[in-house]
């Protein structure tokens, strides 16, 4: 699979012809489905129905139920390239790009849970099979950003210069990506309060506390 096949779209033109209700309403059924029960566990004949149309038509928009879920994850693609775009365009510094990014990990999960769910399933062995896809689809759009605002923040002296711009892009990554399940995924929510207790109720000390440690690691002293 070469690199133009991960911008193909999902859906088949008849898909684009219907409604943007519609569309909208397949798929938030779709999301929903998927979120609750998992890739292998969703039926769509079930998210046909929830979509008030049949499942001869689900297919006419979608010619397999992977491609259902690829257009689901490509909304999540969607909403961080947008993200990002705005914290880089509205924030000049690396640790004021850092907050903001934070805090957008809190707000992406409290606002849209279910999609912040089927992003947790694309890293669990049960789509392994779509690994390659997943990982290129949605890091690619990250890492570049980060990679560039390290490289930057190096270069005007506000970071260490010994860092490692893909490495360090690489931990940020992680740190947000906790953070941000830590508010849309029951497991992850737990583990937080096992580790830090009734600050885990508290978004913003989360973020503070987490801004905190990168600046111990990354700022000049």
């Amino acid at each position: 699979m070469d690199e133009n096949d991960y911008q193909a779209p999902r859906w088949t033109p008849v898909f684009e012809r219907i409604s943007d209700e519609k569309r909208k309403r397949v798929l938030e059924s779709a999301k929903a489905a998927f979120a609750r029960d998992g890739f292998a566990g969703t039926n769509v004949n079930r998210v046909a129905a929830s979509a008030g149309i049949s499942v001869g038509s689900l297919y006419k928009y979608f010619r397999t139920k992977e491609d259902l879920f690829l257009a689901i994850v490509e909304e999540y693609e969607f909403l961080l390239g947008g993200a990002l775009e705005s914290i880089f365009a509205s924030e000049p510094t690396f640790f004021g790009r850092v907050e903001e990014l934070l805090r957008a990990a809190v707000r992406s999960a409290q606002d849209d849970p279910e999609l912040l769910r089927i992003y947790v399933a694309c890293t669990t062995e049960e789509l392994s099979g779509l690994a390659d896809r997943l990982a290129r689809r949605i890091e690619t759009v990250s890492s570049k950003m980060y990679r560039r605002m390290i490289a930057d923040a190096v270069a005007s002296g506000e970071i260490l210069p010994i860092v490692s711009p893909e490495m360090t892009a690489f931990c940020l990554d992680d740190l947000f990506v906790m953070v941000q399940f830590s508010y849309a995924s029951t497991y992850y929510r737990d583990r937080l309060q096992v580790f830090i207790g009734d600050a885990a109720d508290d978004p913003a000390l989360v973020v503070a506390a987490v801004l905190r440690f990168i600046r111990s690691a990354l700022e000049p002293r």
